[in-house]
């Protein structure tokens, strides 16, 4: 029998026994299914106890097996984004779980919660394959500030930068080409100047853009570089909030410099290439593009430079997978009453979170794989009835299972988001149940 896809991602977890195992397994497998469902619901009675017993103990690692799988994932591509970045895990509730830190801003003066960083592969064109590091930690929001030059770098919470590159030296050290992409707050010079291997490079969105950078010989500010090569390209904006969709007319320049340390640090300096994506005659009531983007890839020329724009654009995606873990697996509405069973929860349901994402692009860039590979075969059965489909593709059957929540595909949007699929799967999730209800042939006296 073909092994699910749970028992592939968790069978090399450091746990106690192969039983937990297949625990872990059997508990992401019922998770997928039963993505809008409680934890308790989704798993049964079972599986909960085991899931309490598993998270209690201190030596396991929930997700190591997953990582490796991403690894041999990674290996089958030439070129591996790596995607890294920083979210806020809210429990407000929570008041009887020990360990939670404080976000801030909170009603009372206390917003208890966690920090979850990741670091998640991409292909080139977005496809997600996997998780290849993951940290949780209870932040502190005030008093640190006041004395954040006296803390080493391994103390600070921006360490979770530099943590990701050890993370890609452990588990994608075999791989061809690593390039880890990440947004403005990874923009400081320890991130810089942090020790990697020789196949992976750096790429990230400038942040402090009154640092001074050397640009040959002349010594400016990171903002004021002039073009030394440009070209033009056209960028589609997305729709958004209080934003219409739109293409926007933009000039991408790049050029090499030199970024020395900050002024209270020691080190040598650094050789980096900017790349700049400026729009600079936006739409009436637009807000224009502008991306300084800086990294350690050699940018010699057009298609290099567009290369790097397109790159940071695919950033983006797991800032969609939060959205999935949070809004569809709806990991903020766990309960576990302490640090360490709450974060080897979150640990499990952020590889079923990346499951849930990885199908929808599973189904955009390969439409033909068989729905069977991912689905129980209760599912597949009630698709058939459904759609009248002997072997429906995933993508036939992401459609359909959307449908339920009133998607209708068009030629803009041939499949559905996220939200629509774990709208549709909630459900799809009570029709299984009452069509396995409606199976049960029991017979009682009354």
């Amino acid at each position: 029998m073909e092994e699910s896809w749970g028992m592939r991602e968790f069978k090399a977890s450091a746990v106690e026994d192969k039983r937990e195992a297949k625990s872990l397994a059997k508990m992401a497998d019922r998770l997928l299914a039963h993505p809008a469902s409680s934890f308790s619901g989704s798993v049964g009675t079972g599986l909960r106890k085991a899931a309490w017993r598993i998270f209690s103990k201190e030596d396991v690692d929930i997700s190591c097996g997953h990582f490796e799988q991403t690894a041999l994932r990674c290996r089958q591509h030439e070129l591996v984004l790596v995607s890294q970045d920083t979210t806020d895990l809210s429990f407000p509730d929570h008041r009887r779980t020990t360990g939670l830190g404080d976000l801030g801003g909170g009603k009372g003066g206390v917003n208890l919660g966690l920090c979850l960083h990741s670091a998640m592969a991409l292909t080139p064109k977005g496809l997600p394959l996997g998780l290849v590091g993951q940290k949780v930690w209870a932040p502190v929001a005030t008093g640190r500030e006041k004395r954040h030059y006296a803390y080493k770098l391994e103390e600070k919470e921006s360490y979770c930068w530099v943590e990701t590159l050890q993370w890609v030296s452990k588990y994608l050290s075999g791989a061809e080409k690593v390039i880890v992409v990440s947004d403005r707050d990874s923009d400081f010079y320890e991130y810089m100047a942090a020790a990697r291997p020789a196949n992976v490079e750096l790429l990230f969105r400038a942040h402090h853009l009154k640092r001074n950078v050397y640009l040959e010989g002349r010594k400016l500010h990171l903002e004021a570089l002039p073009p030394t090569a440009s070209t033009w390209v056209e960028v589609f904006v997305p729709k958004a909030k209080n934003r219409e969709e739109r293409t926007a007319q933009v000039q991408v320049s790049w050029g090499k410099i030199i970024c020395p340390p900050a002024a209270q640090k020691k080190g040598d300096d650094i050789a980096m290439w900017v790349v700049k994506a400026r729009e600079p005659a936006p739409a009436s009531g637009a807000t224009p593009v502008e991306w300084v983007l800086l990294t350690t890839m050699a940018v010699e020329d057009a298609s290099t430079a567009l290369l790097m724009v397109d790159y940071y654009r695919r950033r983006w995606i797991i800032e969609r997978w939060h959205y999935v873990l949070k809004q569809g697996l709806q990991v903020e509405r766990l309960q576990f009453d302490c640090f360490r069973r709450l974060s080897n929860a979150i640990a499990l349901v952020s590889v079923v979170a990346w499951q849930l994402l990885c199908l929808k692009h599973l189904a955009a860039q390969h439409p033909d794989i068989a729905a069977a590979a991912v689905l129980e075969p209760l599912q597949i059965e009630i698709l058939q009835k459904q759609k009248g489909v002997r072997s429906p593709t995933l993508k036939q059957a992401l459609i359909a299972i959307a449908a339920l929540a009133g998607f209708v595909p068009s030629k803009k949007q041939p499949l559905p988001g996220e939200k629509t699929i774990w709208k549709g799967w909630f459900i799809f999730d009570k029709m299984c149940q009452g069509y396995k209800l409606a199976q049960q042939k029991s017979y009682g006296t009354g």
